[in-house]
This record gives C-alpha cells, structure tokens and sequence, in this order.
C-alpha cells in the first residue's frame, strides 16, 4: 500500500535537519500496535491502522503502520503514539480513537540506527456493551422476516474459523433462503460523548448495518452503512470497523436505541456465508 500520511510530516524532519547541520536522524519503527482487553471489556481484537507519534512532547505527525519513523535526537528520548483507526472503515477519515489509550516509554534513540517498538493500548473511560457469543443465550436476536437464522460456530467444532480463537456467530444464505435480519433488543440510553460499535466480520456478502429507535410512538427503521464483502465464496477473511454512532446517541427525542445487521442472497449467487464476533457498544462510561 502506498504511504501517503507521512509525506506531509518528512518535509518538517527534513527541514529541521537543515537547521541542525544535516544531522543524522534515527529510526523508530512500529510494525503495529495492540489491544490489551478484559473478557468484560469484549475481548482484544483491534485494527489499528495509523499512530500519531510524538517524542518530548514535540508532534511527529500521522504515520500508517507499518510505520519507519525518522528522528533527530541522540539517547533516552519520551516517546508517546496515540492508536488511530479508519471511522466506518473509510480510508480517508482517520482518527484517534477516543477510547483507547495512548503508549508512553523512553527509548534510547541512536543516529543511523533503528528501535523497534510494540505498542500496547487499552480501553479508557470505556462503557461497553458486548456481545462475543461464548455465554450461554445469545444477545443478537433473528427477526421473524428472516428466512434463516443465527448459527453458532466452536473452535471444537469449526477449527480455524472463529476470530480469536472462541465461538462466533454467522449465518448462510441460499437459494429460497435468501434474506436475514439479526438485531439487538437493549433498547440503549442517550450517551453524551463519542460512541462506537465495533465488529469483527468476514463476509461472502453486503451487510447493511442499521439502527432502531423509538420517536413519537413510532419505530424507525434507518440504515447506516453497507460492510462490502471481504472474501470470496467458500473462504474466511475476517476485518474489523468501527462505526461512528455519536450523533445517533446524541440526538434528543428519540429512544430505545438498538441495532440491526441484515443481507440478501445476491441474484447470481446461489449462496453465500458471513460471520461475525466480538460485536461491542463503546460509549463515554
């Protein structure tokens, strides 16, 4: 892939090489950050796409890992990289995201040399409602007007196939079987502050993710975006996007907020799987 972030912050490093005799910089890499997350917290899956690095407090800019970061100082140096992800998987809308926290060491930086780091991050200020489909029940319910249900796969049973190594959820569409409704019955509050779903998904099809709400009596149904599928028929590549549903949580005069993932069987398929793990409700605790 083709690294665009960082040009826009290699001309200040080359420009503040100029002013400093044309010293040598040296070299952080970060092959990729991870999530460190509790059971409760929904699990440690994470796709962590960009970091913003800085070091004594001075901006370095936005890097896509993997990430070679160029840098003018010599011996112990604070280095902090804030976790940046794709806001509804889009690749032009990036961000830090608010909910995970920021990496902070001292690494000994040395001119012409490289240090490598791996970044750990974890949830903060972090209310989270998930649903990871290893409990007894399940929270993701099939709506009458399916044609199929809900299945669930085992790591005994399937292995190779869940996320993480545990049970996950899915589903499969055929010929005369053709649609499916999958939604949540939480009927979730107004938050106030930056909220996100998060899933992990690998799909053979469209998904159309939406929510409900409750307004003047009436229940709307209201799509939101359309996950594109990650693989072709008869294989498993699973992906991980965050949603942004903040103006959704923060509307007034609306309530009993759920969510619903539904797909139809294309008309030149004659089936098509998709899975799903690891579903979470992030909002301000």
């Amino acid at each position: 892939m083709v690294r665009i972030w960082p040009v826009v912050a290699c001309p200040l490093l080359l420009l503040a090489a100029c002013r400093k005799g044309d010293a040598v910089p040296a070299y952080l890499d970060i092959p990729a950050v991870t999530l460190d997350a509790t059971i409760a917290e929904g699990g440690s899956t994470s796709k962590v796409t960009d970091v913003w690095v800085s070091v004594n407090d001075e901006e370095l800019g936005l890097w896509e890992l993997p990430a070679r970061v160029p840098i003018l100082a010599d011996g112990p140096q604070v280095i902090r990289v804030a976790a940046g992800v794709k806001r509804n998987g889009a690749f032009d809308d990036r961000l830090q995201y608010p909910y995970y926290t920021a990496w902070q060491n001292t690494v000994d930086l040395r001119p012409e040399r490289s240090v490598t780091i791996d970044p750990i991050v974890r949830y903060q200020g972090a209310a989270i409602w998930a649903e990871r489909f290893d409990d007894a029940g399940n929270l993701l319910y099939t709506a009458p007007s399916s044609d199929t249900t809900l299945i669930i796969y085992t790591p005994e049973d399937d292995p190779g196939l869940p996320r993480d190594g545990t049970t996950c959820a899915g589903f499969v569409l055929e010929t005369g079987r053709d649609y499916i409704q999958l939604y949540t019955d939480q009927n979730f509050g107004a938050a106030f502050g930056p909220v996100y779903l998060e899933l992990d998904y690998s799909t053979e099809v469209d998904l159309r993710i939406g929510y409900t709400y409750v307004q003047s009596g009436s229940t709307i149904y209201q799509p939101w975006i359309t996950l594109v599928p990650t693989t072709g028929a008869g294989s498993v590549r699973w992906n991980k996007v965050y949603i942004d549903v903040s103006t959704y949580f923060n509307t007034s005069g609306i309530s009993s907020r759920d969510f619903y993932v539904e797909a139809v069987l294309p008309n030149d398929r004659s089936s098509a799987r998709a899975y799903l793990d690891n579903i979470k409700l992030v909002q301000p605790e």
